[in-house]
């Protein structure tokens, strides 16, 4: 069988429809593996000039987990320039490998992982393939797990992994049941946390599992153990007033300040087709946190966590995407 992978805004896992396609689509990618192993006639990102009638994929098929093998990072040309610009990876280049499906929470209403199963690789598998990223020349991992094994496959996986000198990082909970300090002892930099909301309302209607009161003593925990946590945020939900929306700004703007949050994003409201849409008044604000920028707490919090050249160069990166982004605000 002819199958033509292209990557698109449909590929990214989480979000329904995400307009950046510069993140590697891991689980697509494990999935074209897996059909080329079968011996199909696989072709990615490319049109070849021999192409007929034949199956073309946008996004991950929902193959079993358990069954897909690493990807080819080659064939699918992971080091691609358009990889490589996204602010998971403090050294490049990087990639991005995924140690299971799904989120072991799955009941978030907005995601796009509700309800799947969650299935989770081998310790071992994992490792194995971290090993080749870094014969491969990658020096930055990220795990692209809805959520990252908690307990004792993190436990386990800690200890193995610490010895083989790569910078890590993954997407966690507010309840993640994991020891900060063993992972940033381990090899672990950027931790990903979502956070979705500052009202406590919000975060009941969307079933996120979580208290307000549990997101400040995370962020500084994490913080003080060593790791550099990413906040993310979501604003534009239709039941959100002006004012919830501002509270949620805030909250991340006061977490990047005090440096208990090293890094944030805020994305807009993307719920199924079939729910009510995010409300597009708020979409202007995506940016707002940016102005951060201007405080002095915020810039001696940055200047105080360079502790090397790859952290500078990582904060100019940084630097640039935000003033960036406050220019296209203030033009539109």
């Amino acid at each position: 069988m002819k199958i033509l992978y292209l990557p698109s805004n449909l590929s990214q896992q989480r979000q329904f429809e995400k307009k950046n396609v510069c993140i590697y689509p891991i689980l697509m990618a494990m999935e074209c593996e897996y059909h080329r192993r079968l011996g199909d006639e696989v072709y990615w990102d490319t049109y070849p000039a021999v192409w007929g009638l034949g199956k073309q994929i946008y996004k991950p098929e929902g193959i079993d987990f358990l069954k897909l093998p690493a990807p080819d990072r080659i064939f699918t040309n992971a080091m691609d320039k358009k990889y490589q610009q996204n602010g998971n990876f403090k050294y490049l280049p990087g990639t991005y490998i995924q140690s299971a499906s799904s989120c072991w929470w799955g009941k978030c209403s907005f995601c796009v992982e509700k309800d799947k199963p969650y299935l989770v690789r081998p310790v071992e598998s994992v490792i194995e393939e971290i090993e080749e990223c870094r014969l491969q020349g990658y020096k930055s991992l990220f795990d692209d797990s809805a959520t990252f094994p908690n307990n004792n496959w993190c436990y386990e996986f800690c200890k193995k992994v610490r010895n083989l000198n790569v910078n890590l990082g993954c997407n966690l909970r507010i309840d993640s049941n994991v020891d900060f300090k063993l992972m940033a002892n381990s090899g672990f930099e950027m931790v990903l946390i979502g956070v979705e909301s500052a009202n406590e309302s919000t975060l009941q209607k969307i079933n996120k599992g979580i208290k307000v009161d549990n997101i400040i003593p995370v962020f500084q925990r994490a913080s003080r153990a060593g790791l550099k946590p990413h906040a993310t945020a979501i604003i534009g939900y239709p039941f959100e007033t002006y004012e919830k929306t501002m509270r949620t700004i805030n909250l991340i703007k006061w977490l990047l300040i005090k440096g208990y949050a090293k890094t944030a994003q805020v994305s807009f409201y993307s719920p199924p087709k079939d729910q009510e849409q995010g409300n597009e008044e708020y979409r202007k604000y995506v940016t707002k946190f940016y102005e951060v920028g201007f405080n002095p707490m915020f810039w001696w919090n940055k200047v105080f966590d360079i502790k090397s050249m790859a952290d500078l160069h990582y904060l100019i990166r940084g630097i640039e995407k935000g003033f960036s982004a406050l220019l296209q605000r203030r033009l539109t």
